[in-house]
């Protein structure tokens, strides 16, 4: 770790100390440069174009230490370099770093909630810390101020990194799970930050913690998987749920229409089964791509419930089926089994092992029956061979099929087309008994150096000389005469059960992977009717391999049925929806439920004014729920427009109704979205009779475009 960022910060913040006393000039800089900074965040609480007219260093730095992509903070301190004559390189790493939440990035409240002082005070801090000075009252000042909680020590780390250690949630987590050291989630008064910052210092010099400097620290916490923002922020949302759904295996995002639900979840589910990728500075295309691939890879499997859904689309159902003009019923598997069936395949684990991950069990008999000659060669030489040689090499629309009587056009089909390098073979050598397992490792071939037998496929041999009854595997039916079919009801799993027995158990491992069944509007389908007695076998304690593990007897196929420890369910679930009553308490009690909210969003076509406006009917503290950051944790005060029988965070109106793109896209989205539905919200009850004159005015609004 090289930590280039320490000389410019410490330059960047002693050529800061030049605009105490003339911060319109500051602000002129930032705001001629405002779309290369990223700065349209930086404004009052009128929205976009009421632009400040006052403001801090603190929150300057914080224009290159927010939830940003590496070149775009890259980006900003070669513009500051520029403009501030920075005479140091400008960084090529952020080691280490601190970020602000990219909805709260300043240090001080909008003017409704600001102090006269707010700002002075932070600018007295900053000159007192350049400068080496005492600061101990004005620290303490500060900390009581709206809105700094402990942002201030992520402010004093980044102008001077060798004495201030950030009490970002990224160094408390790693404080206390490396040294058991815990640090309050508030910046402290002076005398108790001190004091904590000696002990560390002290423990870092005897070598009781291993780092030797608080950068040093920060880095590690950080290089260590720990969050690089503070629990408040975007990023952490992504993070930190992820880690709750993780624990809880089952989650739902609630919330009123157009807050994102939705739109959340890939990130969410790339974050769980791809851990390796960085989400937090990923573009969405990016993001989608990922996750778009692992539903090809049959890792996220997705699907809206709605009221005719049942159990025997989710699980397990008969489905008619028409053969030789007769009606048959064939038990076909719903949508979670067949996610479950992929989380229990097991994986190869050895480069040269290389078995499907849709790898199909077959069959084969070689030569008949117990031991003979073709037996004996394909197992000393690596393959398997099957006869009909009368066909010739060739099997085609031409091929005269009376040569043998018309016997052998499936089996030849499922050997020559059917069977593919990857899958599974297990030598028959008794209708219940099979000689060796082995991985077919080639295409179909013909060998006319062959007396008889010519047809071939190589195969690699797991394991061979073995005497296993397999009937019980195979759902208690023995093999038939055929030479090459299908073992259906032998599974992966099954074969890794076997492998493991003969001390093969290195060629297939469990599959540890996170699967994941993706369920919109949760609260529409009749949920107790399509998870059935699963609802038990939810719990994480109750999944396949825990302690408390519980099966169900499937109903039709009457196998035994786990749900995997490594499948997670997420869903959305619309709380405006007038359906929610048929979630029960026992379906409640296995999700986790996280509320997501209506907040303004960090988007050019977002329309935050009318935003603003259309808000104001739900709920009363607007100003201080933004000026927080859109915290999760604000409690949100019902407007006397909203009936009182109703939560804000239930029905008021989410952003994605504000996004605004195109020329006639707000005349679009007031006529045949925001106003109907708002509309649709008093004939309900939801709003009150006084919010139409909002309406009235959001109509003229629209037809005056």
């Amino acid at each position: 770790m090289s930590f280039t960022w320490i000389p410019y910060y410490k330059e960047f913040a002693q050529r800061l100390t030049q605009f105490q006393k003339d911060r319109k000039r500051l602000l002129n800089l930032i705001y001629d440069n405002r779309d290369e900074l990223l700065a349209k965040y930086l404004h009052d609480q009128g929205g976009e174009g009421d632009l400040l007219e006052d403001i801090d260093p603190f929150t300057v730095f914080g224009l290159f230490n927010r939830g940003i992509k590496h070149e775009n903070r890259i980006n900003s301190a070669k513009l500051f370099k520029n403009i501030l004559d920075i005479k140091v390189d400008i960084p090529k790493d952020f080691e280490g770093i601190p970020v602000l939440n990219n909805q709260k990035s300043h240090f001080f409240g909008f003017r409704s909630h600001r102090g006269k002082n707010d700002i002075q005070n932070l600018w007295n801090l900053f000159i007192k810390v350049v400068n080496d000075e005492n600061f101990e009252e004005e620290y303490n000042t500060v900390i009581k101020q709206f809105i700094i909680k402990v942002n201030i020590t992520m402010g004093l780390f980044w102008i001077r990194p060798e004495k201030f250690l950030a009490f970002d949630r990224t160094n408390r987590q790693y404080l206390k799970e490396q040294y058991g050291i815990k640090l309050p989630n508030k910046a402290p008064e002076y005398s108790e930050y001190m004091k904590i910052l000696d002990s560390i210092n002290k423990k870092m010099a005897s070598g009781e913690i291993k780092e030797n400097t608080f950068y040093e620290l920060s880095a590690n916490a950080n290089n260590l998987g720990y969050d690089n923002s503070d629990y408040d922020s975007y990023l952490e949302w992504g993070s930190f749920y992820t880690e709750l759904w993780k624990k809880r295996k089952n989650v739902i995002l609630q919330g009123a229409p157009g807050t994102g639900k939705t739109y959340r979840i890939p990130e969410l589910v790339v974050r769980l089964c791809e851990p390796e990728f960085d989400a937090n500075n990923a573009t969405r295309k990016e993001l989608m791509s990922v996750y778009d691939r692992l539903k090809e890879e049959k890792r996220v499997m997705f699907t809206t419930f709605h009221q005719s859904m049942d159990y025997e689309d989710w699980l397990e159902g008969l489905r008619p089926v028409l053969e030789n003009d007769q009606v048959t019923y064939k038990i076909e598997p719903g949508i979670f089994k067949r996610l479950c069936t992929e989380a229990e395949r097991p994986l190869s684990a050895k480069k040269d092992v290389n078995i499907s991950d849709e790898a199909i069990v077959w069959k084969v008999s070689l030569s008949g029956t117990g031991d003979n000659p073709v037996r004996r060669d394909c197992m000393k030489n690596g393959y398997i061979r099957i006869g009909w040689d009368g066909y010739g090499e060739n099997i085609t629309e031409e091929t005269d099929w009376s040569i043998h009587n018309g016997e052998g056009k499936t089996i030849l089909n499922a050997f020559i087309n059917t069977m593919k390098v990857g899958d599974i073979v297990m030598s028959c050598y008794s209708s219940r008994t099979i000689d060796a397992i082995g991985i077919v490792t080639g295409e179909y071939e013909w060998h006319d150096n062959f007396e008889h037998y010519k047809r071939v496929r190589r195969v690699k041999w797991l394991v061979k000389d073995i005497n296993e009854d397999i009937v019980k595997l195979n759902d208690d039916k023995t093999m038939t005469l055929g030479t090459v079919y299908r073992l259906n009801a032998i599974t992966l799993d099954k074969v890794k059960s076997l492998l493991d027995k003969y001390e093969a158990s290195k060629t297939l491992i469990d599959n540890n992977k996170p699967y994941v069944i993706v369920i919109d509007e949760f609260n529409r389908g009749n949920v107790s009717k399509i998870f059935g007695e699963l609802i038990t076998l939810l719990e994480p304690d109750k999944r396949k391999g825990m302690r408390n593990a519980e099966s169900v007897l499937l109903p039709y196929s009457k196998k035994e049925f786990y749900i995997p420890s490594n499948v997670f369910l997420v869903a959305t679930m619309n709380t405006a929806d007038r359906s929610l009553d048929t979630i029960d308490y026992a379906i409640r009690r296995r999700f986790a439920f996280i509320t997501v909210k209506p907040q303004e969003i960090d988007d050019d076509n977002f329309n935050s004014e009318l935003f603003r406006e259309v808000s104001s009917l739900f709920i009363s503290n607007y100003d201080e729920y933004a000026e927080s950051g859109f915290d999760d944790t604000i409690k949100l005060l019902p407007a006397e427009t909203l009936s009182e029988e109703y939560r804000p965070e239930d029905v008021w109106i989410g952003h994605s109704y504000f996004i605004m793109d195109g020329e006639y896209a707000l005349q679009d989205r007031l006529l045949f979205e925001i106003i109907p539905l708002l509309e649709e919200y008093i004939r309900d009850g939801v709003l009150t009779s006084e919010a139409q004159q909002t309406i009235d005015k959001l109509y003229l609004t629209a037809t005056e475009q």
